[in-house]
């Protein structure tokens, strides 16, 4: 086996889901790998600053983020977008790397590829005991989020089980479990644009409800659209209500739509991942002196990188900021003033 020296910035080995063990997992099947603080290929993210300590290093950027790659600052990069940029891009979407996070959820989920799903029953769909659920514990997304909790909550209550607006006592343990006893879920995602498409989706799916979605105009190229409500395709939240109340009256319609299939047809995840193998060996089995890709001059790379470090200190101040004002984010007069110290420390 070829051996690799490989960082991946920020990596904790006893964090057990992870993009460092998911990509280790991956390279493990074909290279002997090495941790090295004198990498020859480097694993960064959005938030990382760690890279910058290896400027003769082949990067190569990831996120799980609504963030788009700058190739004037890494040779590869894995992320949610969908674009060619020959050999350099890969879209690799976050539910493919980690659907539930936690050893209960992951355990009674089944099959997170969904190739094989149990129909549901009359006596399952008996026991459902909630309406539905909304579980989320960042407070500032998408604003149209609460408005779609809001134009639901007319009709049912909706459990939230969150840190976010929660009304059942406090943050559930086991997500999905939680969910899996509500009839319908909202998966609605922190921002939208095309191609962003994160584990909100496929984790309302595999807790068996009907999920709520809103996100990703696209996401029919992966997901059966028939087997959710796509609330993007609705005039307004209201007339969303109305066919949630519709499909909530109408057992055997509920049943019609959670027994469809999950995944597109003709998608499934071991192609992509098959692909994301291919993708890798092709950085990797390349000899050093002719995998490198970024080819902009070292004037401008040194602008470039101090512009990223004071981007990262802008957002480990905001992150600092979001910890500070997370238990007051309820009250509504504090909304201007976060976004005043927001601004100012961004352009600090």
């Amino acid at each position: 086996m070829k051996k690799i020296k490989i960082k991946i910035c920020d990596f904790d080995p006893n964090v057990e889901i992870s993009f460092g063990r998911f990509f280790l997992k991956r390279l493990e099947k074909f290279y002997e790998v090495e941790l090295s603080e004198d990498p020859d290929y480097v694993f960064f993210y959005e938030r990382s600053r760690d890279h910058l300590r290896f400027p003769e290093a082949i990067r190569i950027f990831y996120t799980g983020e609504n963030v788009s790659p700058d190739f004037n600052m890494t040779d590869y990069s894995i992320g949610f977008d969908r674009l060619e940029f020959g050999d350099r891009h890969f879209r690799l979407p976050l539910y493919m790397v980690a659907t539930l996070y936690d050893k209960k959820d992951i355990a009674l989920a089944g099959d997170l590829t969904f190739e094989r799903v149990e129909p549901m029953t009359r006596e399952e769909l008996s026991r459902k005991s909630g309406f539905c659920s909304f579980v989320y514990s960042n407070h500032l997304a998408d604003p149209r989020r609460k408005e779609l909790l809001d134009a639901l909550s007319t009709y049912k209550k909706v459990d939230s089980g969150g840190k976010y607006l929660n009304n059942v006592g406090g943050p559930v343990e086991h997500k999905l479990l939680f969910e899996s006893e509500h009839k319908f879920s909202i998966a609605f995602e922190n921002s939208s644009r095309a191609g962003y498409l994160t584990e909100k989706l496929p984790a309302a799916l595999a807790a068996r409800t009907i999920p709520i979605y809103f996100g990703d105009p696209e996401v029919g190229r992966e997901f059966n659209v028939n087997r959710f409500i796509n609330a993007r395709n609705y005039p307004s939240f209201e007339t969303v209500v109305e066919r949630v109340k519709e499909i909530d009256q109408n057992d055997a319609l509920y049943l019609e739509i959670v027994n469809q299939p999950i995944l597109a047809e003709g998608f499934h995840y071991s192609d992509t991942l098959d692909a994301f193998d291919r993708f890798l060996q092709n950085i990797f089995d390349q000899p050093l002196s002719s995998v490198k890709r970024r080819s902009i001059n070292a004037a401008h790379t040194a602008q470039l990188e101090e512009r990223d470090r004071r981007f990262f200190a802008a957002r480990a101040r905001i992150d600092r900021l979001r910890k500070l004002f997370s238990p007051l984010a309820r009250i509504s007069l504090l909304k201007n003033l976060k976004e005043q110290v927001r601004q100012r420390l961004l352009h600090s």
